[in-house]
């Protein structure tokens, strides 16, 4: 199945080597978030799943969407996908909490 990345993120998208793109297709072989994030690699060639299991610091300050729906917990790496689903990726925004 293809499922598109979009980063909004410049820190991302350097961690990625992108430049200034900000969406890239990818072919999947697997169903769930999980088995996309295991396809995303970093320069470096590390998959953006291990860097979610191993809370890095970068990968904690983002936010994820799945079709538009937040996603912030490790559970929902199970949920499945489908051709043609999008996944966003945005940084947080640092003194945006309300109080």
């Amino acid at each position: 199945m293809k499922i598109t990345l979009v980063v909004m993120d410049p820190v991302i998208r350097e961690l990625l080597g992108w430049g200034s793109k900000t969406e890239e297709v990818y072919k999947v072989q697997g169903e769930t978030i999980a088995d996309f994030f295991k396809v995303i690699k970093d320069k470096n060639g590390k998959s953006f799943y291990d860097r979610i299991e191993e809370d890095d610091g970068i990968i904690s300050n983002i936010y994820i969407f799945y079709n538009f729906l937040a996603f912030l917990r490790k559970e929902d790496l199970g949920r499945s996908m489908k051709d043609g689903d999008k996944i966003v990726l945005m940084r947080t925004l640092g003194g945006a909490g309300a109080g």
